[in-house]
């Protein structure tokens, strides 16, 4: 018998269906479901025997689950539709407090997939190893006709994949220049297509979905669309796919490198579209062992596991948020964890503390009561909107008029030890040198571009004179009517306004390196005509022979260029700061010398991740031992919030008078002259809110910072010796000069 058996359960016999109590009835054992709803429809009344209360979800969703039950002969089974009372939220915060048992205690759990084509994951295991025998008898190069140690049945097989159905993302007739093996690329296209179409249905993009797959056991994966539902393999099968697939990229790339000395445009092409792959597959791999190892955790924790496993609560935050998940109601962002941290909340206190559409209401409950739980601090890499009075460290969450989703996880920390009175113990280094000074705003606006994404620069020189001569002087012109920029043109375009904001944003650094690691980890995609427009290392390639390839520092002069680009055939970013909300988003950046900037939200922050000596890590994610992930990409840098706040960029160290002083070298010296800085730019950068001020006031102020490991280090500070720290900004650098070094500390 089951050791926990739900409330309700929904019962088949015969293909007759009802809710029953389990208290009323002999249950042996259930299954569970794990599923999507659809798009809500207006209230029904569904016709099951023991079901009072009106159902929203999808009439044709209800039929699935029917069905389902039918054909794998389930006689008991939850689903929560119509074993939880959807009209009474105290039915609903007493379920939701028991979801560990219920996972827990199902002999299985069944994934429900709206799927149009369905696929054999076995057939794809099949076709990898296929893949990896072949690669490992021939050249890249080579036809499988002359390649020694295949059987003629082998042959025939790649045979009849070059024949089959076309999938490779560039054309057929295209790839047949490039000298590779059609029936190879088109069996590997196929697979990786599978796999990633798989992990891209919506089904992987909800909240409740995520703790599912964590705590069922016995997962099984089911196709449905209108005619049939089939049986799609074990959820295992396919997370051991997702990372079978990177691990053929890789070597299938590696496999044609190494078989040439000189490659033409079509390889160039291929290889862009099998490293984009690998990338993409990397991502996946990396949500696949998060939620591989929280399984584990959780397995071997129990209900209480999250207690004493900092991680393990880590990886939770970190898998959750490192693709973007989405939900119905706002508060079921923080209800879809309970299940995971199981007894986190009562039923009263979920009813209490985690309803309504407050996300700064229940996000402060939930951190609040995850630290209160553990005796940990556990809080968010964010700028808070302004101060409470307690429990200051956790930030205030502004309400985003926009779709919740599991970004408002990203950059979750552990400070240290809770205190009493709401307080946390930390470790940070003190005594930070220098005065704060504010360089630069960044102003959110809403996006009014329908389509592309548009960047602006106006450099602070344009309208001004530039010195030509002796006695002679030219007007710096000003580029201020749009220019549509379409598909072929965009990738050097888009080096173009990586140049640009190098020479902006870190003007110190090399130009070069930094728009490569910006470009990288922007992953821009955009229409072209020719598969040559997108070459492997196109953040390079596509300004090469041009005075854009290598700019030098002292000849550059952005501060004498103006710009205005409408990139229409951009048709997104791979970069977690870009989803559903932020593509609503420009930022308007403005620097103390005059220059301007415009452009999306994800451009401008991302630049900010990338300056050199960041504290926001140089790579997504990094796993642990146990495959635990850290994200360390700065997501969690800044609260979206409401359209209209604005962030101030600040200095400890060096001259904010750089950009000033820089601007006129640029104007005043002729274009033959090298402009080199005559004062140091600032240093010991951080990012706060418009309303800090630093004044007369604050001169025995003392600024500190708190490490967090890649996530972004917490600025800090205090008015006095006797005075509790509070948490006043993110730094941009690592490191920041100071005279005290590591302590401990008490923030408020």
């Amino acid at each position: 018998m089951a050791s926990y058996l739900p409330t309700r359960l929904l019962c088949q016999i015969n293909g007759q269906f009802s809710v029953v109590n389990s208290r009323d009835v002999h249950i042996e054992s259930f299954d569970i479901l794990s599923y999507t709803w659809g798009a809500p429809e207006p209230e029904w009344e569904c016709d099951i025997t023991g079901v009072d209360w009106v159902l929203t979800i999808a009439k044709d969703k209800m039929k699935d689950i029917k069905r389902l039950m039918i054909k794998e002969n389930i006689q008991y089974l939850w689903a929560d539709c119509v074993c939880i009372k959807q009209t009474s939220p105290a039915d609903q915060a007493i379920e939701l407090s028991r979801m560990f048992e219920y996972y827990k205690s199902a002999e299985r759990c069944h994934i429900l997939l709206d799927m149009p084509v369905v696929w054999d994951p076995q057939q794809i295991v099949d076709d990898l190893k296929f893949l990896d025998h072949v690669r490992s008898h021939m050249k890249g190069s080579a036809l499988a006709a002359g390649a020694p140690g295949l059987m003629p049945d082998q042959r025939t097989r790649l045979q009849e994949w070059a024949d089959a159905t076309w999938a490779f993302e560039i054309p057929k007739m295209t790839v047949r220049t490039a000298a590779i093996d059609m029936g190879v690329l088109n069996c590997y296209a196929t697979c990786v297509n599978h796999v990633q179409s798989l992990f891209h249905n919506p089904y992987f993009t909800r909240v409740w979905t995520f703790q599912e797959m964590i705590l069922g056991k016995n997962v099984v994966m089911w196709a449905i669309d209108r005619q049939e539902i089939s049986r799609i393999g074990e959820l295992h099968t396919w997370m051991s796919l997702a990372i079978d697939s990177l691990d053929l990229a890789l070597k299938l790339q590696e496999w044609i490198e190494e078989s040439r000395w000189i490659n033409n445009a079509t390889i160039e092409a291929v290889l862009r579209v099998i490293e984009e792959d690998a990338w993409t597959l990397s991502s996946l791999r990396q949500q696949v062992k998060g939620i591989d190892s929280a399984r584990t955790d959780i397995i071997n924790g129990g209900p209480n596991w999250w207690h004493d496993n900092k991680k393990g609560v880590a990886n939770i935050f970190s898998a959750i948020s490192l693709t973007p998940r989405n939900c119905g109601k706002a508060h079921d962002i923080f209800r879809g964890l309970l299940g995971i941290f199981s007894g986190l909340f009562t039923s009263e206190e979920i009813e209490a503390q985690l309803s309504g559409k407050d996300m700064g209401k229940m996000s402060f409950n939930f951190f609040k009561q995850l630290s209160i739980k553990t005796d940990w601090a556990w809080t968010k890499l964010a700028i808070s909107s302004r101060e409470r009075g307690e429990w200051d460290w956790i930030p205030v969450a502004e309400n985003d008029s926009g779709n919740p989703t599991t970004d408002c996880f990203a950059g979750v920390i552990c400070l240290g030890r809770l205190k009493a009175k709401g307080q946390a113990k930390s470790s940070a280094v003190t005594g930070v040198k220098g005065s704060p000074k504010k360089y630069m705003k960044i102003r959110l606006v809403p996006n009014t571009e329908t389509t592309g994404c548009s960047f602006i620069f106006r450099g602070c020189n344009c309208g001004k004179k530039l010195k030509k001569g002796l006695f002679s002087k030219e007007l710096i012109e000003t580029n201020d009517q749009p220019r549509d920029v379409v598909k072929d043109e965009t990738g050097k375009i888009l080096v173009q306004c990586a140049t640009i904001l190098a020479s902006i944003m870190d003007p110190s650094s090399d130009i070069v390196e930094y728009r490569r690691r910006l470009l990288h980890k922007l992953r821009p995609n955009w229409r072209t005509t020719d598969p040559c427009a997108k070459p492997t290392s196109w953040e390079d390639r596509c300004v090469s022979g041009t005075t854009w390839e290598k700019p030098s520092p002292q000849f550059f002069r952005s501060h004498n260029r103006s710009v205005n680009y409408r990139m229409v055939d951009v048709t997104g970013f791979e970069s977690r700061l870009w989803n559903e909300n932020t593509e609503k988003i420009s930022c308007e950046v403005r620097v103390n010398c005059g220059c301007t900037i415009t452009a999306p939200f994800a451009m401008i922050f991302e630049a900010l991740t990338v300056i050199e000596g960041s504290s926001l890590g140089d790579t997504c994610a990094d796993r642990d031992d146990d495959d635990r992930i850290t994200l360390q990409d700065g997501r969690g840098l800044v609260q979206i919030g409401v359209i209209g706040n604005t962030f101030d960029l600040l200095g400890f160290g060096g001259s904010v008078e750089a950009y000033r002083s820089y601007a006129a070298s640029c104007k005043n010296l002729k274009p033959s002259k090298p402009v080199i800085p005559k004062i140091p730019w600032p240093m010991g950068r951080a990012l706060v809110r418009e309303e800090f001020a630093h004044g007369i006031m604050a001169q025995m102020r003392d600024y500190g910072y708190i490490r967090t490991g890649g996530s972004g280090n917490l600025l800090i500070s205090r008015d006095h010796v006797m005075d509790r720290y509070k948490i006043i900004g993110v730094c941009i650098d690592e490191y920041i000069e100071n005279e005290k070094g590591n302590k401990g500390v008490t923030i408020r």
